[in-house]
């Protein structure tokens, strides 16, 4: 950008987003910067918004600045709008002014503004930054009990370079008790208190009260400027076992790899815990050691779901039948079912019922019995299964089976129509669309069919149109 203030409106508006400058500009052009002046370089004024208390605005060089509004991003609207007012106006520089002030009156001038509310606070702002940002975060957490508090945190997000490490903490403190997600804030938030010295135990007891990721993170970068002390607080009672993790994951960025790996063996007492050494493991290359923690976690908890990760990596590398079994049992498939019957021979079919009543996926079930051309278990399928799975059956026996396949999408698409409403109108359409793939006449025949049953339903009619408009014959039902 070229020198700041800007002259004119070229100077400024190419940094701007499209958006943005446009309601700044609509902002201008309303008569809603009630008032502009200029310090310097910087920019300054008041801009009446949506809300009933004005904005206050200040802008820099490089467009830097801060608005009470609670858009989240810089410039905002307001600001955008005090920069047309600045350039159409011209705002006086202040600040020749200001330094031609002898001391004195310097601050007399200063208390008679004190007096006025709106430059009040703007002083106390300035004048006593911190002490002002730690009210804010008293209020802050008022609102957070009345279940409210998110513009709040916007607004003392604005104002984080002029805290101190003290207040920045507080800030933290209070802020996993917002009634809305705190990530975006904190992570915020974070980023300042690490510019301030940040005192590690104050992030670990942080950490532990709300273990996110991004309390994790600034912890880490915390403690590889004092990683002695870092270790020494993760050491101790750790119920948790977060300060556990903590400590492995330190001593990995620190590049002491086995005493990394040894702290997340000590805490092997869940999935998670053995996810997080496997993954390591892969990660450094140790596959055969990684296998070893895979097929051991498998035996402990082969019924949770979560072990789908491992199992995967054990089918990958090895692949033994007790792999597939324990994966196939979690989530039944197809490929699980295909490796234990090679690899099983004979002893296959001893289990193949057992396999098969794990199966709830009456798409999975019919691919498996046609693959077996077990015709007669195929035909109790699809006579038992619901409406809902007509569509994926249908899919599913198209080769095959073309004619069960078409009935099937006939019968899903009457069945969807008879929910009567536009989404289901909509999907009844789409099934008639993939019927007609296979029959295009059919399909024409079953969309008639179905205006015929519900005439009075002009929205069907409407989904169904471009199936309809291919017989010339048919009219517009009344």
């Amino acid at each position: 950008m070229s020198a700041f203030p800007p002259e004119r409106e070229e100077d400024f508006a190419p940094h701007v987003p499209e958006e943005v400058l446009r309601r700044g500009l609509a902002y201008f052009k309303e008569g809603r910067v009630l008032r502009v002046f200029r310090v310097g370089e910087r920019v300054l004024g008041v801009v009446q918004g949506s809300a009933e208390v004005p904005y206050r605005v200040e802008v820099g060089p490089g467009l830097v600045g801060h608005c009470t509004c609670p858009y989240p991003d810089f410039p905002c609207k307001h600001a955008v709008a005090l920069l047309y007012a600045h350039v159409e106006g011209k705002a006086p520089d202040l600040a020749p002014l200001i330094e031609a002030l002898a001391p004195e009156g310097a601050k007399g001038l200063l208390k008679k503004l004190a007096l006025l509310p709106e430059v009040g606070l703007y002083l106390a702002e300035a004048l006593a930054p911190e002490r002002a940002f730690g009210e804010g975060v008293k209020d802050l957490r008022q609102a957070f009990r009345l279940g409210e508090g998110e513009e709040e945190a916007r607004r003392l997000l604005l104002r984080l370079d002029r805290a101190g490490r003290k207040e920045v903490e507080a800030l933290l403190g209070v802020l996993p008790e917002a009634p809305f997600d705190p990530e975006p804030y904190l992570r915020a938030a974070l980023e300042r208190y690490l510019e301030l010295s940040p005192r590690l135990p104050f992030l670990l007891s942080l950490y532990l009260r709300h273990p996110s990721e991004g309390v994790r993170e600034a912890f880490l970068r915390a403690a590889l400027g004092e990683p002695e002390g870092a270790l020494g607080l993760l050491g101790g009672a750790d119920p948790s076992g977060l300060k556990r993790g903590l400590r492995a994951e330190l001593l990995f960025r620190l590049g002491r790899v086995e005493e990394g790996l040894a702290a997340l063996r000590e805490g092997l007492e869940g999935v998670e815990d053995y996810l997080h050494l496997v993954g390591r493991l892969v990660a450094l290359g140790r596959v055969e050691e990684a296998l070893r923690y895979a097929e051991e976690a498998r035996e402990w908890f082969g019924k949770d779901p979560r072990l789908l990760p491992l199992l995967d990596l054990l089918v990958a590398h090895r692949g033994s039948p007790e792999d597939h079994r324990t994966r196939f049992a979690l989530r039944p498939n197809l490929e699980d079912y295909l490796a234990l019957k090679a690899k099983l021979g004979r002893e296959f079919y001893q289990e193949r019922k057992a396999l098969l009543r794990q199966v709830r996926d009456p798409a999975l079930l019919a691919r498996l019995h046609l693959l077996e051309e077990d015709w007669k278990a195929l035909d109790r399928l699809l006579r038992d299964a619901p409406p809902e799975a007509y569509p994926a059956l249908a899919e599913v026996l198209e080769e095959k089976l073309p004619e069960e396949a078409k009935r099937l999408y006939r019968e899903a698409a009457k069945w969807a129509a008879e929910k009567g409403t536009r989404r289901a109108y909509r999907e009844a359409a789409a099934l008639l669309s993939r019927l007609a793939r296979l029959d295009p006449k059919g399909a024409r025949e079953a969309a008639r069919e179905l205006v015929r049953a519900f005439p009075r339903r002009k929205a069907l009619w409407e989904e169904l149109g471009l199936l309809l408009s291919e017989n010339p014959h048919e009219s517009t039902p009344k």
